[in-house]
C-alpha cells in the first residue's frame, strides 16, 4: 500500500514508464504503517526467494488523493494480487482506492487476513467500522466513492484467503501463501510452451485423450508418421502437459541417432540416472542390476517418451530388465516405423496428420511476416508455397523464414522457384534456405548434417572453432532459418534437412564417393579406405566399424589426404576394432582437429604424424602403450580421451598443451604414473583416473588452478592424495588404499563433493574435513574403520555413513541445519541416536537398516515437516516411541525384519501422510494400536481392531504371511486404498467388503479362504461410477483351492467364476459402447470353463463361426470377447510372472485373414522366493479391445465396425508364458481348456449359452 508523502510529478513518471517496462507476477497492497516492516516484509522476502517478480510500492508513487498511473499499471501488469488487510487498512483511503482497482480488474485475488477478523473486513465492524465513519464524514459529498469502497471490502471479505489466526505460526502462514501464489501462477503459465506450436492443442488433446493420464495400470502409446510433420514436438508437449503427475519424468531424445553414434549405452545411463534421481547409478552393462531396477521402478510412477525409436532392438536395450513399472506409468514411444509399436505390443497409436489449410497458413505467416494472418498479396505468396509444402511443418518454417525480411522481388522469385522444381519432393525443395547460406555457413551446415547431428553444442562448437573463423555466429545464423534448432544443448536437425545435407556431398562427385568433401557411408569408406584411394579434397569422415568387415590398411592410407580435419572410427556395439594396421601408419594428416579411433590396433601413433592442430584427442580401447615419442606440439588441445586403453604405460610430456581442459584415463591398467608437467596445465579442470589400479602416485597439482573435478575412484594401490588446488570441487577416493587425509585438505575452500566409500585402510576421521564450510556431499559408505561420527560444516546436505563402525550419533548432529539425507545403514555397532535428530528440519530421507543394535529410536520432540523417507530395517527396535506423530510429512516408513518389535504406539494413525507401511517380518508384533490398518507382512497379528479410518492416504497395503482370519469390516473406510496383498495368509476365511478405490487383490496362497463374494459390490461401485472409470481390475487367487468350484460341495456359496458372469452381464447392462481401456483379470484353482461361456474347446485354441449380429451391428453395439482358459502348472517355483497370450485370427468368406492379439499380465511375484502354484488354474480375462496387429486403426472396435459383414469366422489361439526371476521364459506348461464369449451391449440381461453361434473345436 502506498505510504504517506508525495511526489513531483517528473519522479512519478519516471517510476511509471519502469513500471510499463515490465510486468509483474504479484502485486501487494498492504497498510505501510501496519506491516511494512514486519509481515510485508518477510512475506517478499520469499516471495523473492521463490523468483516471483513482486512489486511493493514506494512512496514516490503515491500523488494526491487519487491513485497514480504508475499504481495502476502495475495492477493491470500483475497477474495475482495480495492485499494484507491489517488493523488500520481501512483507515487508508489510498488503500481503499487501490483495494476497488484490484477488484474491478478481476484476476487473482489473495486476502490476507493478518490480526483483524475476516467478518471485519466483509461487514466494516470493529477497526474498519471506525475508518469508515471518518470517510463518511470527510467524503459527504462523494457518497459513491465510499460505496465503491465498502463494496471492495465486502466482495475481497468473502473471498477465501489466509488467516493469521488459523495458520500459525507466521513463518507457516507465509509458506503457505507463496505456496498458492506458485499454483496459481503455473495455472496461469501451463500453456507457455505451447506458444508459436500452431495446431498442437487439438492433437495434444487426442494424445491425452488415449494415454489417459490418472488410470492405475501401465500404458504406453505409440506416435507415429513420416519425418517432419512433428511427432517429437508433439510428444514434448504433451510431455510438459502431463509431467507434473508424475514422481520422476524422462524424455530420450533421438535415439536412433544415438545407437548411430554409438551413445546408445550412454543414453540409457542418464535415463535411469535422472529416473531413479540417482547420479551415481551405474549400470555397466543392460542385464546387470536388472532385477534392482526393476524393484525400484516397480515403486515409482513415472513418465518416459522414448524418441524417434528405428526399431525393437533400440527399445529392449533401454527397457533391459526394467519392463514392469510401477502403476500408473505411462510410455510414450515417437517412430516413423509402426512396426516398432506392433513388436511392443503398444496397442495405443496415434497417427500424425498433416497441418490443414488454416493451420498451414497461420504457421507460414508467422514464420515469413511475423503475423497470423496474411495480406491480400501474401495470401497469393502463401498459397504458391503451401501447395508445395503440402502441411508438412518442416517444410513450412523453411520456407517461411527464408522469406522473413526480403523485398517483394525476392520473394516472389524465391516462391517461383519452388514452383518450378518439378519433383514436389520437400527433399529438393530445402535446397533453397541452403543456398541462402555464405560458404563457411553451407560448411557448418554440413559438417552437422554429416557429423554433428545430436551432438553436444559446446563440444561441436569447439572443434568448429578450430576450422572456421567464426563458428559461433554461423550456428546461430543456422538456428534463425530454422534449419538447425537447440534441445537440451544438442544441436537437432530434422532428418528431411538432413538428408538435403547428404545430398549436396553427394553431388560433388555422384560416380566417385573419393572425391567429395566428407564420407559418413561405411561401405564407401570401406572402398576408400581398402583401395588407397582418398582425395584431398577429404575433410571429414565418420565410420562406424560395427557395419564393416574386417579391414587391413596399408601404412600410406592417409597420406593423399592432406587436408583432413575430423577422423571418426567407432563402434555402434562391441569394442573390437575391424581396422587393422598390420605394418603400421606411415602418418596420419597434421590438418586433423579432431581424432577418434576408438581401438586403434597400434602401440603408437605415425611418428610423422604432427599434431599441432588437434583440439580433441579419442583413442578409447586403443592398444597404445604411448601415444608418441619426445615431445609434441600440442597447443590446440583440449580434451584427451585414452579410457579402456589397458596398454597403455606413459603419458608423455604435456608441457605445450596449454589448453587441455578434459583428460580421460578410465581403467588404463598398466599406466604407472602421469607426467611432472601436469601440474603446469593452468586450464585442466576434470582429470578422471577411475580404475587405473597400477597408479601408485601423482604429481603436485597445487598450479593447476583450473581443476575442479578429480577422480581417483578405485585407484587400489594409490597410497596419498596429491596436492591440488584450492578450487577443487569435486574428489571421487572411492577404493582407494588411502590410509590418511593429509592436513592440506582443508585448503579446499571450494570443495562440494568429497568421496571416500569404501577407502578400507583409511584409519580415522580426517580431521581436514571440518574447515571445509563449501562440502555439501560427503560419503564413508563402507568405510570400516570410521569409529566416531564426523564434526562437518552446516552446510553439508548429503552424508553417507553406511557400514561403517560408529557406535553413536551425537547431539551435535543438531548443527547439520542443511542435511537432507543420512545414510547410517549396515552400522552394525551403532546404539544411540541423539535426540537431536529432531533439529534436522531439511532431512527428508533417513536409512538406518541393518543397525542391529540399535534398540531405541529416539524421541521426535518437535516436528519434523520435511522427513519423507524412514528405514529402520532390521535393527533390534522393541517399541518405537509416541513421539512419532511429530513426522507428520512421513511418506514411506520401513520396519521389515524388527523381529524384537512388539507393539506400535497407540497415536501411530496421526501420520496422515503415511502412503506406504511395511512390517514385513515383524514377528513379534502381537497388538495393533486403533485408528489404524497397513502393511505387517510376515506378522504373527492375530487380531485388529475395528477403527481403520486413521491412515486416510493409504494407497497400498500389505498384509502377507500374517495369521489373520478376517479383516476388519473397517477396511473399507481407508479412501485411496488401491492395492491389497494378503499372499500367504494361510488363515484367512473371507473378504468383508471392500473400498471401491480398491483396483488390484492379491490373495495368493490363502489356503483357507472360501468366502469372496463381498467383491461383486466392489465392482459394481467400480463400472458403475461415471466420474471415476474403473480402467481394470486384478483379482488374483492363485493356491486359494476352496474357491475352487468343483472342489467345494456347498454350491449355494457364490463362487468366483459366477461372481465373473455377473461382472460381464453388467458391463453389457450398463455400457452402450464399450470403453477402450477397461480390463479384468481374475486367476482362481480350477480345471472347466464356466457354464456360461458360449464355446469351449479341449485344448489351447478353438475356432468360432460369426452370427449375422457381428456384422450388422453398428460400432456402439460392437461385440467384445471374454476368454477363459485352464492351465496346468505342475507346482512351478522360481516365477516371477505369468502371462497369457491370446491371438485372434478373423476370417473371411474370400479367404482374407485379420490378425489380433492381446496379451494379459494375470500373476506376478514380488520378491524372489520359492512360491508354488500347484493345480489346474482357471483365468478369466476381459478386455474391450483387442490389439490390432497389422490395421492401422490399432483397435479392434475400430478396424473391424468399418468392415461389416467381411468376417464370418474367428480362430483363438492361448499361449501361457511363465517368466523366471533370472528373465529366463518357460512355456512348457499345459492349457488343458479354452473358452469365449461373446458379448454384446444390447444382449438380453441374463448369462446364457448364446444359440445362435456354432463353433468347432
Amino acid at each position: 500500500m502506498l505510504a504517506s508523502g508525495s511526489s513531483s510529478s517528473s519522479s512519478s513518471a519516471t517510476a511509471a514508464d519502469m513500471i510499463q517496462a515490465r510486468t509483474y507476477d504479484v502485486f501487494l497492497s498492504f497498510r505501510g504503517q501496519d506491516t511494512r516492516d514486519g509481515f510485508v516484509s518477510h512475506l517478499y522476502k520469499h516471495l523473492s526467494r521463490k523468483n516471483i517478480e513482486t512489486f511493493i510500492d514506494s512512496e514516490k508513487l503515491r500523488r494526491g488523493d487519487e491513485i497514480s498511473e504508475a499504481l495502476l499499471t502495475a495492477i493491470q501488469g500483475s497477474r495475482v494480487s495480495v492485499i494484507v488487510f491489517s488493523k488500520d487498512y481501512a483507515s487508508s483511503k489510498w488503500c481503499l482506492a487501490e483495494l476497488v482497482k484490484i477488484m474491478d480488474c478481476n484476476k487473482w485475488v489473495v486476502p490476507v487476513f493478518y490480526s483483524v477478523d475476516p467478518g471485519d473486513v466483509r461487514n466494516q465492524t470493529g477497526s474498519f467500522a471506525e475508518a469508515f465513519a471518518k470517510h463518511e464524514e470527510n467524503f459527504k459529498h462523494e457518497p459513491e466513492k465510499v460505496k465503491s469502497w465498502r463494496s471492495a471490502l465486502t466482495a475481497a471479505g468473502k473471498l477465501a484467503g489466509w488467516d493469521s489466526q488459523v495458520t500459525r505460526p507466521e513463518s507457516r502462514l507465509i509458506d503457505e501463501i507463496v505456496n498458492d501464489i506458485l499454483k496459481k501462477l503455473n495455472r496461469g503459465t501451463s500453456n507457455a510452451y505451447l506458444k508459436g506450436l500452431v495446431g498442437i492443442e487439438r492433437r495434444m488433446e487426442q494424445v491425452i485423450s488415449l494415454i489417459q493420464v490418472g488410470f492405475p495400470d501401465v500404458r504406453r502409446l505409440g506416435i507415429w508418421g513420416m519425418g517432419g510433420t512433428g511427432k517429437t514436438t508433439l510428444a514434448e508437449a504433451v510431455f510438459h502437459h502431463i509431467s507434473n503427475g508424475f514422481q520422476s519424468c524422462y524424455f530420450l531424445a533421438n535415439v536412433r541417432e544415438s545407437e548411430e553414434h554409438g551413445r546408445l549405452f550412454q543414453l540409457r545411463q542418464e535415463f535411469l540416472s535422472t529416473i531413479m534421481e540417482d547420479g551415481n547409478l551405474n549400470i555397466s552393462t543392460p542385464t546387470i542390476g536388472a532385477g534392482f531396477l526393476k524393484d525400484r521402478l516397480s515403486r515409482k510412477m513415472v513418465l518416459i517418451v522414448c524418441d524417434d525409436v528405428s526399431n525393437l532392438s533400440q527399445f529392449e536395450f533401454l527397457f533391459k530388465g526394467i519392463n514392469q513399472l510401477c502403476p500408473g506409468s505411462r510410455v510414450i514411444v515417437t517412430t516413423r516405423n509402426k512396426q516398432v509399436l506392433i513388436q511392443n505390443d503398444i496397442d495405443r497409436i496415434y497417427e500424425m496428420e498433416k497441418l490443414d489449410e488454416g493451420e498451414s497458413l497461420q504457421l507460414f505467416c508467422q514464420r515469413a511476416f511475423k503475423s497470423n494472418y496474411p495480406t491480400r498479396y501474401r495470401l497469393e505468396l502463401s498459397k504458391m508455397v503451401l501447395s508445395v509444402a503440402d502441411g508438412n511443418p518442416l517444410a513450412i518454417k523453411v520456407f517461411g523464414s527464408s522469406l522473413y525480411g526480403k523485398e517483394k522481388t525476392y520473394q516472389e522469385s524465391t516462391v517461383k522457384k519452388l514452383k518450378q522444381v518439378p519433383n514436389p519432393d520437400i527433399h529438393k525443395l530445402l535446397i533453397c534456405s541452403f543456398d541462402a547460406l555464405d560458404c563457411e555457413e553451407k560448411d557448418i551446415f554440413l559438417d552437422i548434417a554429416c557429423f554433428f547431428k545430436g551432438e553436444n553444442r559446446d563440444y561441436v562448437t569447439r572443434i568448429m572453432d578450430a576450422c572456421y573463423v567464426s563458428a559461433h555466429s554461423g550456428i546461430e545464423n543456422l538456428i534463425d532459418r530454422s534449419l538447425i534448432y537447440v534441445s537440451q544443448n544438442q544441436l537437432a536437425m530434422h532428418d528431411l534437412l538432413q538428408q538435403m545435407g547428404w545430398n549436396v556431398v553427394c553431388k560433388e562427385s555422384p560416380l566417385e564417393p573419393k572425391r567429395r568433401s566428407r564420407l559418413w557411408i561405411s561401405n564407401d569408406i570401406y572402398d576408400v579406405l581398402i583401395e588407397n584411394t582418398g582425395a584431398k579434397t577429404l575433410k571429414s569422415m565418420l565410420l562406424d566399424m560395427s557395419r564393416i568387415s574386417e579391414l587391413e590398411l596399408k601404412p600410406e592410407a592417409f597420406v593423399k589426404m592432406r587436408k583432413l580435419k575430423f577422423l571418426k572410427f567407432y563402434h555402434s556395439c562391441g569394442t573390437n576394432s575391424k581396422i587393422l594396421l598390420p605394418h603400421g601408419l606411415l602418418s596420419l594428416p597434421d590438418e586433423l582437429r579432431y581424432l577418434c579411433w576408438e581401438g586403434y590396433p597400434s602401440k603408437t601413433l605415425p611418428t610423422k604424424f604432427h599434431p599441432r592442430n588437434l583440439v580433441e584427442l579419442d583413442m578409447s580401447f586403443s592398444h597404445v602403450e604411448k601415444l608418441w615419442e619426445g615431445k609434441q606440439d600440442l597447443v590446440n588441445l583440449k580434451v584427451m580421451t585414452l579410457n579402456h586403453s589397458e596398454n597403455l604405460v606413459k603419458i608423455a610430456d604435456l608441457s605445450s598443451a596449454t589448453n587441455l581442459e578434459t583428460m580421460n584415463l578410465v581403467n588404463c591398467t598398466k599406466l604407472l604414473e602421469l607426467p611432472s608437467s601436469l601440474q603446469h596445465l593452468e586450464k585442466l579442470t576434470r582429470l578422471n583416473l577411475r580404475m587405473c589400479k597400477n597408479l601408485r602416485f601423482l604429481p603436485s597439482l597445487y598450479k593447476a588452478t583450473s581443476l575442479t573435478t578429480l577422480i581417483l575412484s578405485d585407484c587400489s594401490i594409490l597410497f596419498s592424495f596429491p596436492e591440488v588446488s584450492s578450487n577443487l570441487r569435486e574428489l571421487h577416493l572411492e577404493g582407494t588404499t588411502i590410509e590418511q587425509v593429509p592436513s592440506s585438505m582443508e585448503s579446499l575452500s571450494q570443495l562440494v563433493l568429497l568421496s571416500m566409500e569404501d577407502c578400507v585402510r583409511l584409519n580415522n576421521f580426517p580431521t581436514a574435513i571440518c574447515s571445509l564450510r563449501s562440502l555439501e556431499v560427503f560419503s564413508l559408505n563402507g568405510s570400516p574403520n570410521i569409529t566416531t561420527f564426523p564434526e562437518i560444516s552446516g552446510n553439508i546436505t548429503e552424508l553417507n555413513l553406511g557400514g561403517t563402525a560408529i557406535e553413536e550419533v551425537p547431539s551435535s548432529i543438531e548443527c547439520l541445519s542443511n542435511l537432507r539425507v543420512l545414510n547410517l545403514s549396515c552400522c552394525r555397532r551403532l546404539k544411540i541416536v541423539s535426540t537431536s535428530v529432531h533439529k534436522l528440519k531439511s532431512l527428508k530421507t533417513f536409512y538406518l537398516h541393518d543397525c542391529s543394535r540399535l534398540e531405541i529410536f529416539p524421541e521426535i520432540l518437535d516436528t519434523m515437516e520435511r522427513l519423507r523417507f524412514l528405514d529402520l530395517s532390521g535393527t533390534a527396535l522393541k517399541e518405537l516411541s509416541s513421539s512419532m506423530e511429530n513426522l507428520i510429512g512421513l511418506v514411506e516408513l520401513r520396519l521389515n525384519n524388527c523381529e524384537n518389535l512388539a507393539c506400535l504406539p497407540d497415536n501411530f494413525y496421526k501420520l496422515k501422510s503415511l502412503k506406504f507401511l511395511s512390517l514385513y517380518g515383524c514377528s513379534n508384533l502381537v497388538t495393533w494400536p486403533d485408528n489404524l490398518f497397513s502393511a505387517i507382512g510376515g506378522a504373527s497379528l492375530t487380531e485388529m481392531q475395528r477403527d481403520l479410518h486413521g491412515l486416510s492416504s493409504l494407497e497400498n497395503l500389505d498384509l502377507s504371511g500374517s495369521n489373520l482370519e478376517n479383516l476388519p469390516t473397517s477396511i473399507k473406510q481407508l479412501p485411496r486404498l488401491k492395492q491389497l496383498i494378503l499372499r500367504k495368509c494361510k488363515r484367512l476365511k473371507s473378504l468383508p467388503e471392500l473400498p471401491p478405490s480398491l483396483k488390484h487383490l492379491d490373495a495368493h496362497d490363502c489356503t483357507s479362504l472360501e468366502e469372496v463374494s463381498s467383491i461383486k459390490k466392489l465392482f459394481e461401485q467400480a463400472v458403475l461410477c461415471k466420474d471415476r472409470p474403473y480402467g481394470f481390475l486384478e483379482w488374483i487367487f492363485s493356491n486359494c483351492f476352496q474357491l475352487d468350484q468343483k472342489a467345494v460341495r456347498n454350491t449355494r456359496t457364490p463362487k468366483l467364476q459366477m461372481l465373473f458372469g455377473h461382472m460381464v452381464t453388467l458391463l453389457k447392462d450398463y455400457h452402450q459402447e464399450f470403453p477402450k481401456i477397461n480390463k479384468v483379470i481374475t486367476c482362481v484353482p480350477g480345471s472347466e470353463i464356466p457354464e456360461w461361456f458360449d464355446f469351449k474347446s479341449s485344448g489351447s485354441s478353438i475356432n468360432i463361426q460369426l452370427p449375422s449380429e457381428w456384422y450388422y451391428n453398428s460400432s456402439k453395439n460392437f461385440p467384445t470377447f471374454v476368454v477363459s482358459t485352464v492351465v496346468s502348472f505342475q507346482e512351478y517355483s522360481g516365477v516371477r510372472e505369468i502371462r497369457i497370450r491370446c491371438k485372434c485370427r478373423l476370417k473371411s468368406r474370400n479367404g482374407d485373414c485379420h490378425d489380433l492379439s492381446c496379451s494379459f499380465l494375470t500373476w506376478r511375484e514380488r520378491i524372489p522366493g520359492s512360491e508354488l502354484i500347484g493345480s489346474d488354474h482357471l483365468f478369466l480375462l476381459y478386455k474391450t479391445c483387442f490389439c490390432d496387429d497389422d490395421a492401422e486403426g490399432g483397435w479392434l472396435v475400430e478396424t473391424l465396425a468399418s468392415n461389416k459383414g467381411m468376417y464370418n469366422e474367428a480362430w483363438f489361439k492361448f499361449y501361457p508364458l511363465l517368466i523366471n526371476w533370472d528373465g529366463s521364459e518357460n512355456i512348457c506348461c499345459e492349457v488343458k481348456h479354452c473358452g469365449v464369449h461373446i458379448s454384446f451391449a444390447k444382449e438380453e440381461a441374463e448369462v446364457q449359452p448364446s444359440k445362435r453361434f456354432k463353433y468347432q473345436s
